[in-house]
């Protein structure tokens, strides 16, 4: 190959070098070839050099070919000396310029941008290199492929003498952006991406290149641009400015008139109808984002200056920096011009994505600057506003989703969870979501995910945050807008709440955060709660999403936010609030059964009372337009708990039933409930009450019984509201409650209720808490019985409000008597057994009192004969009769007689009671009461003063219809009052007392005889004995009496009558005197016998004797037993 090469004949020349360049090629698959040819390759060198400018255009093309490839082989230029390739350059570039034949400067071309060589020795030739390339790009000879490889060279040139080809740039640069507008597409299109592979290189532009294009601009290209804008190809127009713009670079802040000249093409160009130019005019923009903004300009810019004069005064450097500063922001306010205008117009998608792409890439070239709140303001502000007021809708959701992203990523830098580099950081999450929706959109819109410096935040941008919030949130407030747009605005809403509420929970944690900006965080905070809030309950029925979303936030602010802060005293803000300032104006509360602090408009509370009297307000409101509250009141119900839990549940107790006495009506009852649930949840899960356990006098029981008593409240009054109605309204539908509900309340009441008593074990203090709360209900039921006089003028369902009153009533003293019963109180004297000590219940008369009210009431109810009134009333004379079955001592039982003599007189005093249940138990009760009357300890006396006391429901019991009722009470008054010698009876009960003495069914005064009576004792049969017999003698109108035989031997006994066994001689009625005279006025009887012993009819005229009937034929037997006395 050598010998043919060196031949001088064209035929063996043309040869030589086409077995050479086969060989070569056969050398890239076998290794010893490769190595073979190496070692001749300095010889072969020299001899392609020469052939290179050979006149004979076929020799010096494969000469060229052949040389190409071994300055392209790494292995074989491995073994070229430094000598030699100098000489492979130096001919290069001289027949490239020189020659004429267009396939030798291609080839040539093509040799440079191939070839391996060290940077070292093309950086010694780079010159002369550069105007050999430099001579292709102008392309005298017009070949669409010599330039094609000249820009190939180029681009090779670069990767390899970066720095030098930087610093002469302005020599073969200029060539290929001037082809981006030729009238070729394919010189455009070669021109574009040989610029976009050369772009790190010349972005920024050095000086010298940007004065060069400013020529270049002055010259030609602007107005060759205004043609080709004029004939229609705007495209190309506005990509070939994007270049210029982005190589003018910082100079073109100092030519404004040529800037402002240049700025009139895309002015036509954005608002152009036609999709391809606005995307065009969006990558376009992205050289001018190049040319005003680069990473740490202010910082450049004002080093500059203050190293250009060392001497100049603080003040001048300054202002120079403030100016430059300007200047800045000017620039940056040009950029965002149209990007604003197109993102918030109705566009293409895929317009809206590439401004979007060219939003984010001016984020990336701000650098740490975006993170500076005047440039959050400009740049982020307005284009989150713009995508977030659009909303969520089908075509822009994803601009939703992004922004979203965007901001949440922005907000979460505060936990340190985002992943950090050197060149700047981006959400994983966020990447892959929008390249994927960049593709999904249109195929000719690529997405490019640029890296954001985004830096930890502090509290200064709080305010944009809510601000975005705030914009978000507003579209759950639009009628037209649809349920799931709703849905996504509120979730959003939350998501980015929560993670706004856990940065400045960090950020609060800080030492060094001063007092001040600590009050300024949760003013604002609490201030943006306030103003969603207001508004949502403005908005009406139209806002209830609105407003389900407003009280999620406060929900989120209580559990996110740290107890210290919103708990603490230190901070204290207004309680500014609208609704508690118009709630003074009407104040339901009534003064006299509430003694608790009140809050008012504009107190200085706690933050987290603020929020909890917010809460309570917009769920009142709430409750006014919807019914649909069974989510809401769970919440309540959850944050209730929760606050009870993580802060001084006394004070959160008291704001909230202060709050609740101050709305009376019955739609409020839920918020009762759900509070009552929370209170409860909160007492069962902490097992004992440490914050709310102290003296028994307490505020806390106190509070506690004003949350129970708050039912009784809204039932007791509602009556009241009701009575300057016109009679005959139909109120069923405005304050009616309908039965389940009613139940409800109970099961609830009840529930907190005996979650207190049985936590806490201190038996005291649970004893005068029931007592303060009966003492309480009993208030609320002399307020119901006041309004029973009106009871008649009423309709009926205003009575039915009081039957349902009543059963509240009702269920609440069966409910506080149960508990009582089945609690262990052995210290208190009152057990669920029938064993006691010498104590008493400290508060039973308060119990007893509420029992006696609501007995009174039921039985006023009994002639409307309400099932409902007759149950519950069946239950409370159960649970009395349980209660009575515990009583032991002597003072408990008064108490209780006392306290339900007067309810009791009116059940018994009801005749026809149309319940059995009711008979029965309330048979039960009153068996119950004389039972515990006669096992009292110490024993009751009965006597005539007792008696008074019993008189009126002796007079009803005795001959009550119930045999149940009349039967125990003849036992009782025979087995009490029948065993007295002497009682002064009522004048109410003589008449009872005569009728039932002559039926013989009750025992009226005995006869004091002590000795009869001892020896009645010592008899054996259970039988009256027979302390006298009498026989009939001869006379018939005489009689015997004789003392039995055991009288008689217990006189031999010695045994001896008192002195005080004569009775006493008693004046007679004149009844009586005239039935003495018809009997002791005869002389004799019938058959005219002398006289004998006196005798009486079988009437007793001594009040009390219960002489048999044996002795009615004795005229005075304790006479004869005297007589017999003094024999003896």
């Amino acid at each position: 190959m050598k010998t043919l090469i060196t031949s001088n004949t064209k035929l063996n020349k043309s040869l030589g070098y086409s077995s050479l360049l086969n060989y070569q090629e056969q050398c890239s698959n076998s290794p010893p070839s490769l190595h073979a040819l190496a070692e001749s390759s300095c010889s072969f060198l020299h001899l392609i050099i020469a052939d290179v400018s050979d006149d004979d255009e076929e020799i010096a093309a494969q000469a060229l070919k052949c040389l190409g490839f071994m300055i392209y082989h790494p292995s074989i230029v491995a073994t070229i000396p430094g000598e030699n390739a100098k000489m492979v350059l130096e001919s290069l570039a001289k027949h490239i310029i020189a020659t004429k034949m267009k396939s030798i400067c291609n080839l040539g071309v093509w040799c440079i941008s191939v070839q391996q060589i060290e940077a070292s020795v093309l950086a010694a030739h780079s010159n002369s290199l550069l105007q050999a390339v430099v001579h292709a790009l102008d392309n005298p000879i017009g070949s669409l492929s010599t330039t094609f490889e000249a820009m190939q060279a180029v681009m090779k040139l670069v990767a390899q003498l970066r720095g030098k080809m930087r610093e002469l740039s302005h020599i073969w640069v200029p060539p290929i952006y001037r082809r981006l507008l030729s009238d070729d597409k394919r010189e455009r299109d070669m021109s574009e991406r040989c610029l976009l592979k050369i772009r790190s290189t010349i972005i920024p532009p050095p000086p010298f290149l940007s004065k060069v294009i400013v020529q270049d601009l002055k010259k030609m290209l602007l107005s060759r641009m205004k043609d080709l804008l004029n004939k229609g190809m705007k495209v190309q127009s506005i990509q070939a400015w994007g270049w210029f713009i982005r190589i003018l670079g910082s100079h073109a802040m100092k030519n404004r008139h040529l800037i402002n000249d240049m700025l009139k093409l895309p002015e036509q160009t954005f608002s152009d109808r036609n999709p391809q130019v606005q995307l065009a005019s969006q990558a376009a923009w992205e050289g001018l984002i190049d040319a005003l903004i680069h990473p740490q300009i202010l910082d450049i810019r004002l080093e500059a200056i203050l190293e250009n004069d060392v001497q100049q005064s603080k003040t001048s450097a300054k202002n120079i920096g403030e100016m430059q500063s300007n200047r800045f922001f000017k620039s940056t306010k040009l950029i965002m011009t149209p990007l604003k205008g197109i993102i918030s117009s109705k566009c293409d998608v895929s317009v809206h994505l590439t401004c979007l792409n060219t939003w984010c890439y001016l984020l990336h070239k701000l650098d740490t600057s975006v993170n500076s709140p005047s440039v959050i303001e400009l740049v982020l502000d307005p284009v989150f506003e713009a995508i977030f007021r659009s909303g969520p809708d089908c075509q822009s959701i994803w601009l939703w989703d992004f922004c979203l992203g965007l901001l949440d990523d922005l907000i979460s830098l505060k936990f340190g969870d985002m992943s950090f580099d050197l060149n700047g950081q981006v959400s994983p999450y966020l990447s892959d979501r929008l390249s994927v929706s960049g593709a999904s959109i249109s195929s000719k819109s690529s997405w490019k995910c640029y890296p954001i410096k985004w830096l930890s935040q502090d509290l200064g941008h709080l305010g944009f945050y809510l601000k975005m919030i705030s914009i978000i949130i507003s579209h759950a407030s639009k009628q037209t807008a649809m349920l799931q747009t709703k849905s996504l605005a509120c979730n959003a809403a939350l998501r980015i709440f929560g993670s706004v509420l856990k940065a400045a929970q960090t950020e609060l944690k800080n030492e060094s955060l001063s007092y001040e900006t600590i009050m300024l965080c949760l003013k604002t905070i609490l201030g943006f709660i306030k103003m969603t809030c207001e508004g949502a309950c403005t908005e009406g029925g139209a806002g209830n999403d609105l407003i389900l979303t407003s009280l999620k936030l406060i929900e989120v602010v209580t559990k996110e936010s740290s107890p210290s802060i919103l708990g603490s005293p230190l901070y204290k803000v207004a309680l500014d609030l609208k609704y508690v300032g118009n709630m003074q104006i009407v104040d339901l509360r009534n003064e006299n059964f509430l003694h608790q602090s009140s809050i008012a408009y504009m107190d200085m509370v706690s933050p987290m009372v603020y929020l909890i009297v917010l809460y309570i307000s917009v769920v009142v409101q709430l409750t006014l337009i919807s019914h649909e509250l069974d989510h809401v009141l769970q919440g309540l119900q959850k944050l209730f708990k929760f606050v009870l839990s993580h802060y001084d549940p006394l004070e959160y107790l008291l704001v909230s039933i202060d709050l609740l006495y101050k709305h009376k009506g019955r739609n409020c009852m839920q918020i009762w409930m759900a509070m009552a649930k929370g209170l409860t949840d909160y007492i069962d899960g902490a097992k004992y009450l440490y914050q709310l356990k102290t003296e028994f006098n307490s505020s806390s029981y106190t509070a506690v019984c004003y949350l129970l008593s708050y039912p009784f409240l809204v039932w007791s009054s509602s009556l009241e509201i009701l009575i300057p109605l016109e009679v005959g309204g139909s109120l069923n539908d405005s304050v009616s409650l309908s039965g389940k509900k009613l139940q409800h309340t109970v099961e609830v009441w009840k529930s907190l209720y005996g979650s207190i008593c049985t936590t806490n074990s201190i038996s005291s203090e649970i004893n005068n808490f029931t007592a303060d709360l009966c003492s309480m209900l009993s208030q609320c039921l002399d307020e119901k019985a006041n309004l029973f006089e009106c009871g008649s003028e009423l309709d009926v369902s205003s009575m039915d409000l009081t039957l349902n009153f009543l059963f509240l009533s009702g269920e609440g003293i069966v409910c506080v008597l149960e508990q009582i019963l089945s609690s262990d109180m052995n210290s208190d004297g009152i057990i669920s057994g029938h064993e006691c000590n010498c104590r008493t219940f400290s508060g039973i008369n308060s119990v007893l009192e509420f029992a006696a009210r609501y007995l009174k009431m039921s039985c006023i109810k009994i002639a409307a004969e309400s099932a409902t009134c007759l149950v519950i009333s069946s239950r409370v004379f159960s649970a009395l009769a349980g209660l009575l079955g515990c009583i032991h001592l002597k003072q408990d039982i008064v108490s209780f007689f006392e306290i339900i003599s007067s309810p009791a007189l009116q059940w018994l005093s009801h005749v026809e009671i149309p319940d059995q249940r009711v008979k029965h138990q309330l048979g039960i009760l009153w068996s119950e009461i004389l039972n515990c009357l006669q096992r009292s300890q110490p024993p009751i006396m009965f006597d005539t003063s007792f008696l008074k006391l019993q008189a009126n429901l002796l007079e009803k019991a005795l001959c009550h219809p119930n045999s149940s009722i009349s039967d125990p009470t003849i036992a009782f008054w025979n087995t009490t009052y029948g065993m007295h010698t002497k009682l002064d009876y009522p004048s109410n009960l003589l008449h009872v007392l005569d009728k039932l003495s002559r039926n013989g069914r009750i025992n009226l005064q005995k006869r004091s005889v002590p000795f009869l009576k001892r020896c009645y004792s010592t008899l054996a049969d259970e039988t009256v004995p027979q302390r006298y017999r009498v026989t009939a003698t001869h006379n018939r109108s005489s009689k015997r009496v004789e003392l039995m035989g055991t009288i008689v031997n217990q006189f031999e006994k010695g045994d001896k009558l008192p002195s005080s066994s004569k009775p006493k001689k008693r004046e007679l009625t004149e009844h009586q005197k005239e039935v003495r005279r018809a009997q002791q006025g005869r002389d004799r009887d019938c058959a005219r016998h002398g006289p004998g012993i006196w005798t009486y009819t079988s009437v007793d005229f001594s009040q009390g004797n219960e002489d048999s009937p044996e002795s009615q034929d004795i005229r005075n037997p304790e006479a004869i037993l005297e007589m017999f006395r003094k024999a003896a």
